[in-house]
């Protein structure tokens, strides 16, 4: 079977290979290509472009870089025009491949799509356009699954590749102790870095002058150390970069975080944190008006309520984030969000999420 790809997150791309890797157990003769990253790569995917091309967020940072997100789009199309692949696979990043859903139907093309849009926070209007143009959608959330089903989407529901992907990675059961262990999460995207990193340091800067901190960076595969030094050398406070994986979240007492799939790996993991986000002041404007859902974090979304704290735009200042870095350090505090985020990981589904997309994937292309 061949099959195309575009995943233009980091997220996405780890969540499509672990995928990817099941669907080969299935058909070793599997053939893929499209847009990914290095662990697509990694499982034998040709990639057409890197996602590291693809890390912009709000509406006008992509209207500046319009002519670059164009040409890779003309070029997915014109590489699914000559392979004709047996279907095609996407995942999350939902403004450019929605469009490109469409182009798959015009050719004639079987549309899986995994891991859904947040059609459910903000423009429901949406799901008619997916109805039109996916054949499946392969979701993560129970309430997902609710969603699509109202809607007449074919829809299965497949639990969180996370609980596969950090079995056995839990944070020691302990409360926080000095030095405070605190790893900053900025993000896999540039624009995410420059506009969350500066206030987590000038936060770090600020905790500093009152205890013991330790501090690091986790970086995505996205983004270099040398961008990231740079972001400390204008922020005046340096710490160490660790490479992204479970045991750099999972040796934290508190996590500082962009709002994505990170803020979920926390939880997964224990480690209590905090979640930022800030756009443009226009995407923010256009966002309060058409956001349906009283959260923006992944955490606070699934578990119902309120768990961990939320910074919004302002809100993301180093004095803000160091206030709430004491109040959630403080024993009491600190378990209290431990036992809310065992219970969040709880509502993720069991393990096989990964092996349950291939199947369903393989269903869908070959019935």
């Amino acid at each position: 079977m061949k099959l195309a790809i575009v995943a233009g997150e980091a997220s996405g791309d780890l969540h499509a290979a672990e995928v990817v890797r099941e669907l080969k157990a299935l058909d070793p003769a599997l053939e893929t290509f499209g847009i990914g990253g290095d662990l697509l790569a990694r499982e034998g995917m040709r990639l057409l472009h890197h996602a590291k091309e693809m890390g912009v967020i709000g509406l006008f940072n992509v209207l500046r870089q319009y002519p670059k997100f164009r040409k890779i789009f003309d070029d997915m199309v014109a590489a699914l025009s000559v392979e004709k692949p047996d279907g095609v696979m996407l995942v999350d990043y939902p403004g450019f491949n929605l469009r490109l859903a469409r182009k798959c139907k015009e050719l004639g093309l079987r549309v899986v799509y995994y891991i859904s849009p947040q059609v459910w926070a903000w423009r429901q209007g949406r799901v008619k356009q997916i109805e039109k143009v996916v054949d499946r959608m392969i979701v993560l959330f129970p309430f997902e699954e609710e969603f699509y089903a109202r809607h007449r989407v074919p829809v299965t529901y497949v639990g969180h590749p996370l609980i596969d992907e950090l079995a056995g990675v839990h944070r020691p059961d302990a409360p926080p102790h000095e030095p405070l262990r605190i790893a900053l999460l900025p993000g896999s995207r540039k624009s995410e870095v420059s506009a969350l990193l500066p206030a987590m340091l000038d936060a770090v800067a600020v905790l500093k002058g009152e205890r013991a901190v330790d501090a690091w960076i986790v970086r995505a595969p996205t983004i270099s150390s040398a961008e990231l030094l740079e972001e400390m050398r204008r922020s005046d406070t340096i710490v160490r970069i660790e490479p992204h994986g479970a045991d750099a979240i999972a040796g934290a007492d508190v996590a500082l975080s962009s709002s994505g799939t990170a803020t979920l790996e926390c939880a997964v993991i224990g480690t209590p944190v905090i979640v930022m986000y800030r756009l443009s002041r226009a995407t923010h404007w256009i966002a309060r008006r058409v956001v349906v859902v009283p959260h923006f974090s992944l955490v606070n979304i699934v578990a119902g309520k309120k768990v961990v704290p939320e910074l919004l735009q302002h809100d993301v200042n180093g004095q803000r984030i160091a206030a709430e870095v004491r109040e959630m350090s403080a024993p009491p505090a600190h378990a209290r969000l431990r036992a809310e985020l065992a219970a969040v990981r709880d509502k993720l589904g069991g393990p096989g999420a990964s092996r349950r997309a291939a199947a369903a994937i393989m269903g869908t292309l070959t019935a």
